[in-house]
């Protein structure tokens, strides 16, 4: 019998090989590598904007922290400044109501006779005194007004002026009731009496000579 074919068993050179390519294969391929890229950068471009949109938002947040923070400073701190102006002033009602009390109490302690101011009384009277005035100066209240010192308007009242020699104007000369402040707050403005302008010196006349001057 005749064999099919002549290769009797070779295999075929061309047997196997790809086939070729369509003419636009290649355009094809660079076109879906050219979407794919574009469409990794609109990826990216996306996802770099929600991450300024976070970082925008962040920042929002952070700011609104802030001033939150701020506010509750400030808030706090007017807290604090009205209870202080509170417990002042109630502190200078109560004082305005015992000082009174503390004027009698030095005015007769000022009279005291000489021969009683070892009397056991009359000591203890002044250990009161004494406690008063610490509990007061431990309160923050301070005495203003005393001889010597500058008339201040702010915290005194002038009942007169009396003029003294050598001493200059505006001087307080005699303090009719202490004036006491709590801080930089008036309790009770001192009474004081103050020094006047120095009188004028009175000029002497000349002696007067009798007779004619120009007589020989």
């Amino acid at each position: 019998m005749q064999q099919k074919g002549s290769n009797n068993g070779e295999v075929n050179p061309q047997q196997g090989a790809p086939p070729p390519q369509a003419p636009g294969a290649n355009n094809a391929a660079e076109q879906q590598g050219q979407g794919e890229k574009q469409t990794q950068a609109e990826s990216a471009a996306q996802l770099q904007q929600q991450l300024q949109d976070e970082h925008n938002k962040a920042e929002e947040y952070l700011d609104l922290l802030r001033r939150t923070q701020a506010d509750f400073i400030n808030y706090r701190r007017r807290a604090t400044q009205e209870q202080d102006e509170a417990r002042a002033s109630a502190q200078i009602g109560v004082l305005q109501q015992i000082l009174p009390v503390i004027d009698d109490l030095d005015r007769a302690l000022a009279v005291v006779p000489p021969e009683l101011a070892n009397n056991p009384w009359v000591q203890g009277v002044m250990l009161a005194s004494r406690r008063i005035d610490a509990t007061l100066e431990r309160l923050g209240v301070r005495e203003i007004g005393k001889p010597g010192e500058p008339f201040n308007p702010r915290w005194m009242e002038a009942l007169a002026s009396e003029s003294k020699p050598g001493v200059p104007e505006g001087t307080i000369l005699t303090v009719a009731r202490p004036g006491f402040a709590l801080g930089d707050r008036l309790i009770r403005p001192a009474q004081v009496i103050v020094a006047g302008p120095s009188a004028p010196a009175t000029m002497e006349a000349a002696p007067t000579q009798s007779g004619n001057p120009n007589a020989s």
